[in-house]
């Protein structure tokens, strides 16, 4: 299972042009928490994080894409809410 940070470096691709796809509801921060793993983030920013990389994959028109479920990127989605 990869990382949000194995998958962003894989294509090249910065926090940046992450928030840039959804920035009225994603920032920088949430961004870097999620790319370090450390924290668990709420059910809604994994859900806009996901939504976010998704776009960004058809955007940079990644051969072969095939899109992310929150489970694929946060294997422990099941309990962020209740940790939050």
């Amino acid at each position: 299972m990869a990382t949000l940070d194995e998958i962003l470096t894989q294509i090249g691709a910065s926090n940046h042009e992450l928030v840039e796809v959804d920035p009225v509801h994603l920032n920088h921060k949430m961004i870097q928490k999620a790319r370090l793993g450390k924290r668990i983030l709420s059910k809604h920013s994994q859900t806009l994080i996901v939504n976010a990389l998704n776009q960004l994959f058809v955007l940079k028109e990644v051969e072969g894409f095939k899109p992310f479920k929150k489970t694929d990127l946060f294997p422990n989605s099941k309990d962020a809410g209740e940790h939050s």
